[in-house]
């Protein structure tokens, strides 16, 4: 996967460094630019051609919406993902309809924020590596309903059981926690805690694996598709 360059449109230096920190923390992101304002948002936007762009809301000179507007005005090509306090359903609405991708409610948790940049990453990579669609291809991409399993427990999101599914998908051997985690890029309780949510709807198959000595290892392997 190329390198997703990200532009942070924020004047809060401290809410700057918190986004930041949090894309250095995943994978194929990287921050090219931090703007104070909307004037410099504009800017920036033209000079660097960011392939994302975490847009603030309440900002001064230029509110983030003006600047998602003159962002679709001049036609850039940049995907916008709104990071706000602002939950009004005016708000909501005029991002959803000048075309943002996500939509973060300040105070929010890295979690939440990973998922974002994960489901984009993905639907960049879908839409580059396909010439043509079927209607589940798109539902997938546009994180509507597919062939998923059913509502999930607390604590998993859907974003990162895709992942998975499609790692077991992509690569049909058995598989431990450990070497799921380290592929995909989450820690070995949460591919622990997938797996076993998985084996659980009969998604994956699993195996104890016996060593000389200590506890069996639990390897597991894609049976059937989500």
């Amino acid at each position: 996967m190329r390198e997703i360059h990200v532009l942070i449109v924020e004047d809060d230096p401290m809410v700057q460094e918190i986004n930041r920190r949090f894309i250095s923390k995943v994978k194929d992101f990287r921050v090219v630019g931090i703007a104070n304002n909307g004037s410099e948002a504009l800017k920036m936007v033209r000079e660097l051609k960011p392939q994302l762009v975490l847009l603030d809301v309440f900002m001064a000179k230029m509110d983030g919406l003006t600047v998602l507007k003159e962002i679709r005005s001049i036609g850039a090509n940049v995907d916008v993902i709104l990071i706000t306090a602002d939950k009004t359903v005016d708000t909501i609405h005029d991002a959803i309809r000048y075309g943002v991708i996500d939509y973060i409610i300040k105070p929010f948790k890295f979690e939440r924020f990973k998922e974002a940049l994960l489901h984009y990453q993905k639907m960049r990579e879908t839409l580059e590596n396909k010439d043509n669609f079927q209607q589940q291809d798109l539902d997938r991409i546009l994180h509507l309903k597919d062939d998923r399993i059913e509502e999930l427990p607390k604590g998993l999101n859907q974003t990162t059981l895709d992942l998975v599914v499609d790692y077991l998908k992509n690569n049909k051997q058995f598989h431990t926690s450990m070497e799921l985690s380290q592929d995909v890029g989450i820690a070995r309780v949460t591919a622990r805690r997938y797996l076993e949510y998985l084996t659980d709807k009969k998604v994956v198959q699993v195996e104890l694996e016996y060593g000389s000595v200590g506890r069996p290892v639990h390897r597991y392997k894609f049976i059937e598709s989500v």
